[in-house]
C-alpha cells in the first residue's frame, strides 16, 4: 500500500470501524479512531473514502442529520460484549464503536466480558472507558456473576 498517506482514512480489516491515517512507520500504521489511537500492521488496513462519503451522505438538504437507523443499531446492539481472546488493538477498535453505538443509544447499563487473564484487555478497557464523559460509573461485576472478569459500564442518562 505505497500510496496510504497521513490524513487517508482506512478501515482496520475485520473492523466497521473507519479511522484516519496519523503516520507510517516501516510496516507500521498509527491510525486515530475517535479519542483512541491505534497501531496496526500495515497489511491490515484498507484505504477508502467512506469518511469523506459518511460525512456527506449525513446531512440531508435541509442540513439536518440523517440516515442513522437506531431500530437496526438497537437490534444489534450488545449489552454484553465479549472481548475475551482478542488481541489489545482489536479490543481498542470494537470497544470504541460499542461505546459510540451505546451513547447514541441512550443505554443506561451495559457490560464488558474481558476475562481475568494477565489483566491487559481489562486495563486498555477501563483506559478507553475513563476517556468518556458519558460514562458515569465503572466498576467490577458481582462476585457471584464473574466479579473482575467483567466491567460494568453505567452512562449518563439525559
Amino acid at each position: 500500500m505505497a500510496d496510504l498517506k497521513p490524513g487517508d482514512f482506512v478501515i482496520i480489516d475485520g473492523q466497521e470501524a473507519i479511522g484516519e491515517v496519523l503516520s507510517i512507520r516501516g510496516n507500521n500504521v498509527e491510525v486515530a479512531l475517535g479519542v483512541m489511537k491505534v497501531t496496526v500492521k500495515l497489511n491490515k488496513v484498507t484505504l477508502t473514502s467512506a469518511q469523506k462519503e459518511e460525512k456527506s451522505e449525513s446531512q440531508s438538504d435541509s442540513g439536518t442529520s440523517s440516515f442513522i437507523d437506531t431500530k437496526e443499531k438497537m437490534m444489534h446492539f450488545k449489552f454484553e460484549l465479549d472481548l475475551r481472546g482478542k488481541m489489545k488493538e482489536e479490543v481498542m477498535v470494537e470497544l470504541l464503536t460499542w461505546i459510540d453505538d451505546a451513547i447514541l443509544l441512550g443505554v443506561e447499563e451495559a457490560k464488558i466480558v474481558h476475562g481475568r487473564g494477565s489483566g491487559v484487555i481489562k486495563d486498555t478497557v477501563r483506559a478507553m472507558l475513563r476517556k468518556y464523559k458519558e460514562i458515569e460509573k465503572i466498576s467490577d461485576e458481582e462476585r457471584e456473576r464473574r466479579g473482575d472478569g467483567v466491567t460494568v459500564v453505567r452512562f449518563k442518562v439525559n
